[in-house]
């Protein structure tokens, strides 16, 4: 829609919130007056759309009319301190002239108002206002006001039972009865209701209504009670005023796409598609009815073209389950779930390796075992003004090194070295300044050349660059200025390109400048994705709010491999070889059933396993060296493909060189500690030698493949022995182990490559148990002495270097070893040869050398009885004799210890005085149990205990 001279009205999707139409100049095709409230302002229209005028600047959110006098009407505003008005507008004139009418309402940052007016009492109007301050737990961001006098003053309503969720930004909707001014209809996630004039609330939300609200409007002609509802489910109309609900969605083609749907590689009836708050939905043949295979919000989809089973989706990032899902199953090994990202970030298999994935939060991931595990493949973008979270994702077709990223804030980086650097341009190089670059294409062929399409207004969409991303030129041309969400290669003439935008899909034979609408059977609706499925000849653009639609096309076969030319460099005379893979990708029509082989040609030492298939798939290749002489020799690897005239030729190249030396590392493993909460980096490094006549001159070059956020490589390559170094970083780590490795690759070397495996514990502090406890028993006057030892229990940061020291107070105790290290334990030994019976306590003080603030206690128990005989035990078990109950316990803990006296302790006793039964007491010289008969550990909680630190307390039975 043009405006007055040159102006343009800003159209395009969910930029417009509000279309009101003048009723009484309404029904004429060129007088009636219209107003619509957008993102750029308030605009008025008196020529049925003809022309704009803009009356109101800033973001309208709202717009309401007064149902008894069409010249009254009420706009709501946004805060935004470059128009210096906010809230709640008024127009007496029809909307040609505004004055603000915001008094009562707080002067806070306010996202979002939305206005509902009583048409029994036009002078009644509710306002509901998100708001983004200090008021934001107020009923989750939600705060409402009520005007009894056509908005000259406005009074915050309790609104107690009201709920927001936090989400209100995003569904709001209010509306009046038009009887009853006092009865309100508040639709945010769910739908509630106030019957008191806005002061309670209460839940009208029954069971088959769906959720996020957006819009409640009143049909007065059909009947007071008549109510619609447009929710995230479709739309619902109620003929009891909200009580219970119809859906009117049935044969209704209402699906949100969002980015990133996949055509099936081998059916044409499937396809798989991210919803809004419909989850990820699965089409089938002979249905319109689409299956839910994800929950929550669908983002971006993949399928596996080697293996049609597998299949990949996401939910919202930050849900607790976002991230990457393989056939239903969350794989996010190696993602950090706390990063920042989009809502649904961009998840892209790669065009050729179906194995190959990349994920971007504000980091790129990449997994190359299909999401087993992710490895980091770049940092955070710091330093630029449009630093952000990553946006899109293109691998290049032609060149796997290559990946191209944009940024949600504006800019574009790209790697041609598989995320080793990256090159990031933005508005200094031709892309639009600010605008969000919501999707990327790299040329099938070039990897030099790709596109960016930016949404927003009032600049170019459509951006071309053919030196591999550093300049970039505007090919917007004749396209009408609105936002371009998609972009794809048309894969049947690899110069022509197609795009999706607002208001449907544009075709470019030449590649830009000049756009033709596609328009035969897509409504004008928002194209957020285009994908094709050349194998089932298919072109896919996916809506967001009237589904998907189709067309056919006509790709010609061709064929793929990757790599494309194998090099390799192995040992001439040595047991070595080389191994690697070659995937074979047909494209075109029926590429998943074309049969193809694979032959060596002129090449004894190479060999092919598994070289034939249909459709996409994979074949193994091993170069033996042993026959090879020194020098380089070359071969071919023939894949025949149904339907490609010619087949591909892959040239193989391998130089056989003879060793220039070994090559060892000072280590092959390090341990390193750190305190847990410790933010100081360090570095750490290891040697690399070599030995043999051409040490001196060969090259190595050092990586480390986990990639982990704390790891760091500095100094990584050199010819000769050198030196690989890096830096560590432990700042946030979580306590735990956590292991990277360093890979020494010399191609001239034996021994290469070789690994450093580096494992970081994060410690917490040095720590000794408080309080530990152990029982013994001995018989008053026997000589026998027993010992006992407990681990010294020293863990946490600093332990293996620490040194322990232990004392005590008592006669009967002897510290056997006083000091030692973790590994040793604490020894000790008690004597009861001078003890009367009774209960006997003393304190071991464990201390640790140089840190006086770290004490453990060991308190040992023993319990003395009277001395006694054999015989009396025996007798005592024929009931001739009565024996003390600790005596009892003496005896069942020096003969079998299974917690009672019996004849089996008996047997233990005999056996201590090797067999003489007459008068065996045990006198003092003879052999007790000793050191073999273990002590008792006793709980903390024994109540027998008086307290610890109290030595030689004795107690008389």
């Amino acid at each position: 829609m043009a405006g007055a001279g040159d102006q343009r009205f800003p159209s395009g999707g969910a930029r417009i919130s509000r279309v009101v139409v003048d009723p009484v100049t309404a029904g004429s095709l060129g007088s009636t007056t219209v107003l619509a409230a957008t993102d750029f302002g308030l605009f008025r229209s008196t020529d049925s759309g003809r022309r704009w005028t803009l009356v109101r600047r800033g973001l309208a959110t709202d717009l309401v009319m007064d149902p008894a006098d069409p010249s009254v009407l009420y706009a709501a505003f946004h805060s935004d301190p470059r128009y210096g008005h906010w809230g709640i507008h008024k127009s007496s004139d029809s909307g040609r002239s505004w004055m603000q009418a915001s008094a009562g309402l707080r002067d806070t940052d306010i996202r979002r108002v939305n206005l509902a007016i009583a048409p029994s009492a036009p002078e009644t109007l509710y306002a509901g206002v998100v708001n983004v301050g200090d008021d934001r737990a107020t009923r989750q961001g939600l705060l409402l006001y009520r005007s009894d006098d056509g908005a000259a003053t406005w009074q915050e309503l309790d609104a107690e039972g009201a709920t927001c969720n936090h989400q209100c930004w995003y569904d709001l909707t209010l509306a009046v009865h038009p009887q009853d001014p006092d009865r309100l209809y508040l639709g945010a996630i769910i739908l509630q209701a106030s019957i008191d004039g806005g002061h309670t609330f209460r839940e009208i939300h029954p069971s088959n209504l769906y959720v996020d609200q957006h819009l409640l409007v009143f049909d007065t002609l059909s009947g007071p009670n008549v109510l619609y509802l447009a929710n995230d489910g479709g739309v619902y109309r109620s003929l009891d005023a909200g009580t219970s609900w119809t859906s009117l969605a049935t044969n209704l083609a209402l699906a949100q796409y969002y980015p990133g749907i996949t055509p099936h590689p081998a059916d044409p009836s499937v396809a798989l598609g991210g919803t809004q708050d419909h989850g990820t939905v699965r089409s089938a043949a002979g249905t319109t009815t689409w299956t839910k295979v994800l929950g929550g919000d669908g983002g971006f989809t993949a399928i596996d073209a080697e293996d049609l089973d597998i299949w990949y989706a996401e939910t919202q990032w930050g849900s607790g389950y976002g991230g990457p899902q393989r056939s239903g199953q969350r794989r996010v090994a190696g993602i950090d779930l706390g990063e920042d990202a989009a809502f649904l970030p961009p998840l892209v298999m790669d065009p050729i390796d179906s194995k190959r994935l990349y994920f971007g939060t504000r980091r790129l991931y990449r997994t190359d075992n299909a999401a087993e595990e992710w490895i980091r493949v770049s940092e955070t973008f710091r330093g630029q003004a449009w630093y952000s979270r990553i946006a899109a994702i293109a691998p290049s077709l032609s060149d796997p090194n290559t990946v191209y990223i944009s940024l949600s804030l504006g800019g574009v980086a790209v790697t041609r070295d598989a995320g080793a650097a990256w090159t990031i341009v933005g508005s200094a190089e031709g892309l639009p300044a600010d605008r969000y670059i919501g999707d990327l294409a790299v040329h099938p062929d070039n990897a030099d050349v790709a596109y960016a399409v930016a949404g927003g207004f009032g600049t170019g969409h459509v951006f071309q660059t053919t030196d591999g991303g550093r300049t970039w030129r505007d090919r917007t041309g004749d396209l009408p200025d609105h936002p371009v969400n998609a972009v794809l290669y048309d894969p049947e003439t690899p110069d022509a390109v197609y795009i999706g935008t607002d208001l449907g899909v544009f075709h470019s034979p030449s590649g830009g400048d000049s756009w033709d609408m596609l328009d035969d059977g897509l409504p004008m609706a928002a194209v957020f994705d285009i994908a094709a499925s050349p194998g089932t000849g298919r072109l896919l653009a996916a809506t967001h709010g009237r589904g998907m639609f189709e067309i056919p096309i006509d790709v010609p076969q061709t064929a793929r491999t990757r790599p494309s030319a194998v090099n390799d460099t192995i040992l001439a005379g040595r047991e070595t070889q080389a191994e690697g893979q070659v995937i074979v990708a047909p494209r075109g029509q029926g590429d998943h059933v074309a049969m193809w082989t694979a032959t060596a040609s002129d090449a004894p030492w190479m060999t092919l396993q598994g070289a034939s298939g249909a459709g996409r798939g994979r074949f193994g290749y091993t170069i033996a060296a042993t026959d090879l002489a020194p020098g380089d020799h070359t071969a071919n690897i023939r894949v025949a493909v149904g339907g490609v005239a010619d087949g591909v030729t892959i040239p193989v190249t391998v130089h056989s060189a003879v060793p220039k030396g070994h090559m060892t590392l000072g280590r092959a493993e390090t341990l390193a500690a750190v305190l847990q909460d410790s933010t100081a980096a360090f570095t750490d490094s290891v040697a690399v030698h070599f030995e043999g006549p051409q040490a001196a001159t060969v090259a190595w070059t050092a990586s480390h493949p986990g990639r982990a956020d704390w790891f760091e490589l500095i100094d990584t390559s050199g010819v000769g022995g050198g030196v690989v170094r890096w830096t560590i970083d432990p700042d946030s780590l979580p306590e735990g182990t956590h292991v990277d490795s360093v890979v020494v690759v010399a191609p001239l070397a034996t021994g290469s490559p070789a690994t450093l495996v580096y494992s970081l514990s994060v410690e917490p502090p040095l720590t000794l148990p408080a309080l530990r406890l152990i029982s013994s028993y001995g018989v008053s006057g026997w000589s026998v002495v027993t010992s006992d030892s407990l681990p010294s229990g020293l863990t946490g940061f600093g332990a293996a270097s620490a040194v322990w020291t232990a004392s005590s107070g008592s006669e009967w105790l002897t510290i056997e070893q006083t000091a030692g290290s973790r590994q040793q334990p604490v020894v000790w030994s008690r004597s009861s040869e001078s003890l009367d019976p009774g209960m006997y306590e003393d304190t071991i003080m464990i201390g640790v050398a140089g840190r006086p603030y770290l004490v453990g206690v060991i308190v040992d128990r023993i319990e003395v009885v009277a001395p006694l005989t054999v015989e009396e035990a025996a007798r005592h078990l024929l009931g001739e004799t009565q024996l003390q109950r600790e005596q009892e316990r003496f005896l069942d803990w020096f003969g079998n210890q299974d917690g009672t006296f019996n004849a089996g302790d008996v047997l233990r006793w005999l056996d201590h005085c090797g067999g003489e039964g007459s008068g065996c007491g045990m006198p003092p010289g003879d052999e007790g149990p000793g050191t073999e008969t273990p002590a008792i550990r006793t709980p903390p909680s024994d109540p027998i205990l008086r307290g610890p630190g109290r030595a030689d307390r004795r107690e008389r039975p």
